[in-house]
């Protein structure tokens, strides 16, 4: 009697671990209004480049402070529709930013599909470890969207 009782508890929890869909998934792409599934890759010039001058503006806008991005160095993708393909696509990458002072700092950026003004382009959103001033993304860069 004991062992069919521990038989029927092992079953039980083995059956509440295992990973169950709540939702159908349709990929993005199959939509009314479906996403293309082309997103920019890690080391776009684009994408750099709209990261190096957002940095630099925002630096002096609302810091007051010259603090800008040099370079990239180690430029790498660290996931890609992790969230499914459901979901509106998207690319995470980390990188190496090389700062004016010569610094290196660790990147964290997403590169979203149609996220861009008006649902047009893509947005990259990134955040530079040491330079999340209003703690906007944990600080330490742990929270940001698309990670």
């Amino acid at each position: 009697m004991r062992r069919a009782s521990l038989t029927a508890a092992s079953l039980i929890a083995l059956t509440l671990s295992l990973p169950t869909k709540a939702r159908e998934e349709i990929p993005a792409e199959s939509r009314f209004a479906p996403f293309s599934g082309v997103v920019d890759t890690c080391e776009s010039p684009g994408v750099l480049a709209s990261i190096q001058s957002r940095f630099a503006s925002t630096e002096r806008r609302f810091w007051n402070s010259n603090a800008e991005i040099i370079g990239f160095e180690r430029i790498q993708q660290t996931g890609l529709r992790q969230h499914g393909i459901d979901l509106i696509p998207r690319r995470t990458c980390e990188a190496v930013a090389v700062m004016g002072d010569m610094k290196r700092l660790k990147l964290h950026y997403a590169i979203i599909e149609a996220n861009g003004f008006a649902g047009y382009g893509n947005q990259v959103t990134f955040c530079l470890a040491g330079y999340d001033r209003n703690l906007k993304n944990g600080g330490d860069c742990s929270r940001l969207p698309g990670r």
